[in-house]
């Protein structure tokens, strides 16, 4: 096999397509693009965010601000955490949940600062009427805006509530941002000044399958060799897989140090020529084995892991069904030895 044998193939066209809507039913969108770009590769995904209309692109740290700006991307930028390099002169604010951050934030050269409000089960930001902990944030660094955060459990009724009473304790015209992908799904897009958006942004599913936009993402491997497999024997390590009868197993690229999870064997999915064939026996670091029943298939043929469900392809949430874990951490664990390429 070759080096591009696994591949995180993603398309541009669609990411634009998802920020323009999400652009298009707030006042602003602020494009999290943080943790490389939900690991679809940070300076492709914020120069794509940024054209399609993005008013802001939300970075997980200063470090991911500097390279975002050393690519020639110039719109704003917000770090969420005030840790890493110098952004001195680079345009860049960060969010600050406590006096500290906002020191640290400072120190290394923020423009301003986003006060971080814990609208509800955050574990983060000063509460919505600790109007001496918001004063002392204003005292060190221009506020730029006020950034809402809560537990996803938390009612949007209630977490708005709280931001209002953060406004009302501020007692200035800052602009504010809470909602993300589920509260522009609920109709909450135009609340506040801005939206912040990520899931969504990438078409990624909730658990439960809900659609978010167009998939942009396509997780894909290869078929090393095909083999025939004898009634009663076993795949994998431990064997916790033996064949019913006689058929053909396929041996594909791929395995749990590449983001596919060990726990989904003999339950997950791969598609072969557009037809579905099963994982069986356990995951291995490199590589699955296949069931490929009715399938027909070669050396070299792709196997997609993961890919749009509107096109009969295997999805997050499919996993997420077998792992109980959340589609976007199940998105985000697809490993740097992976391939990312881009298209449109």
């Amino acid at each position: 096999m070759t080096a591009d044998s696994r591949r995180l193939a993603v398309r541009l066209d669609r990411l634009a397509a998802n920020v323009r809507r999400y652009r298009q039913a707030a006042h602003g969108l602020i494009a999290r693009v943080d943790h490389d770009g939900f690991g679809l590769g940070l300076v492709p995904v914020a120069r794509e965010c940024a054209d399609a209309g993005a008013d802001l692109l939300a970075v997980a740290d200063f470090d991911e601000a500097v390279r975002v700006r050393a690519a020639g991307v110039s719109i704003p930028l917000l770090a969420f955490r005030p840790d890493g390099a110098s952004v001195a002169g680079l345009g860049v604010v960060a969010a600050a949940g406590t006096r500290t951050e906002a020191e640290r934030a400072v120190d290394r050269g923020a423009d301003g600062i986003h006060t971080v409000i814990d609208c509800g089960g955050a574990r983060r930001g000063f509460a919505p009427d600790d109007a001496s902990g918001m004063a002392s944030v204003a005292s060190i660094a221009p506020v730029a805006a006020l950034m809402g955060v809560a537990d996803p459990r938390v009612a949007h009724d209630h977490a708005a509530d709280a931001l209002q009473r953060a406004r009302g304790t501020i007692g200035t015209g800052v602009p504010a941002h809470l909602h993300g992908t589920r509260g522009v799904l609920a109709g909450r897009g135009a609340d506040d000044e801005f939206v912040r958006v990520g899931r969504g942004l990438y078409g990624i599913p909730y658990p439960d399958g809900t659609a978010t936009g167009s998939v942009v993402a396509r997780l894909t491997g290869r078929v090393v060799l095909t083999k025939r497999i004898a009634a009663g024997e076993g795949v994998s390590y431990g064997y916790i897989y033996r064949a019913e009868k006689d058929g053909r197993i396929a041996l594909v690229t791929c395995g749990y140090a590449d983001g596919v999870p060990r726990i989904v064997g003999n339950d997950a999915e791969v598609a072969i020529g557009g037809h579905r064939a099963r994982v069986i026996g356990r995951v291995a670091m490199d590589v699955v084995v296949v069931d490929l029943g009715g399938v027909t298939a070669q050396p070299g043929d792709e196997v997609v892991f993961l890919g749009d469900p509107a096109e009969g392809e295997p999805g997050l949430a499919e996993w997420a069904r077998i792992t109980g874990r959340d589609t976007v951490e199940l998105a985000a664990t697809i490993g740097p030895r992976v391939i990312r390429s881009y298209q449109r």
